[in-house]
């Protein structure tokens, strides 16, 4: 999951500015971008506008010029700025968001047999989780998860260099986030064992009594 800083700041001024008032018209001119985007160009303010309608969030008026000058939040919007506003507060939801980012930003980002800085993944797009900027205690302790997770393999320190290893880039292709991957990896070992016989002993298994005839092993 990523996410666009300058839309998701606009949108959430929006909801403020509006205050969930979808019949209120906002002026574009009158928002002020924080100061971590003060220097967003017209064609930017533009582009996040782009991006929220084709979200559904906003519903624009243009001008003769086809620029944007005024938009509306939608039901829709209310509702998608309500809940990232929740998410942005979440401990939970930033550091999972954090995984997702840093593990997707490694791969798209590291050359042949060479480790990326985790301190220019904080400066970059990635960095941001709904336009609220990720601390280096966040980016810290989710490199340290997917260090754990032998998805990561790092130079050692927090900030420091990252490779992807192998179960990292079979996460990313997989298309799944962190913790689908886990969870579908984490499956349940269902043994199929005869009447008296040793039954093997492990983590995760079941074991189930089958007829000498229809005996199977099965892996799920």
């Amino acid at each position: 999951m990523s996410t666009d800083p300058l839309a998701d700041e606009l949108l959430f001024w929006a909801l403020e500015s509006s205050e969930g008032d979808t019949t209120w018209w906002m002026r574009l001119l009158e928002w002020t971008p924080s100061s971590s985007s003060r220097n967003a160009t017209d064609d930017a303010v533009q582009r996040a506008v782009a991006v929220l309608s084709a979200q559904g969030l906003v519903v624009g008026q243009r001008a003769i010029t086809g620029v944007v000058r005024q938009f509306a939040l939608t039901p829709a919007g209310v509702r998608e700025a309500e809940r990232r506003r929740t998410a942005v507060g979440s401990r939970r939801d930033r550091l999972a968001y954090a995984e997702n980012a840093i593990l997707t930003w490694v791969f798209d980002s590291a050359p042949p047999a060479a480790p990326v800085q985790l301190i220019d993944f904080m400066s970059s797009p990635a960095g941001f989780f709904y336009g609220s900027k990720l601390t280096a205690d966040e980016v810290t302790e989710a490199s340290a998860s997917l260090v754990q997770l032998k998805m990561l393999t790092t130079t050692g320190g927090p900030l420091t260099g990252v490779w992807l290893a192998a179960e990292g880039r079979c996460c990313v292709m997989s298309g799944q986030t962190v913790r689908e991957y886990l969870r579908r990896e984490n499956v349940q070992l269902i043994q199929y064992v005869l009447p008296g016989a040793a039954a093997a002993q492990g983590m995760n298994v079941t074991q189930h009594l089958s007829k000498p005839e229809s005996s199977q092993h099965h892996d799920h």
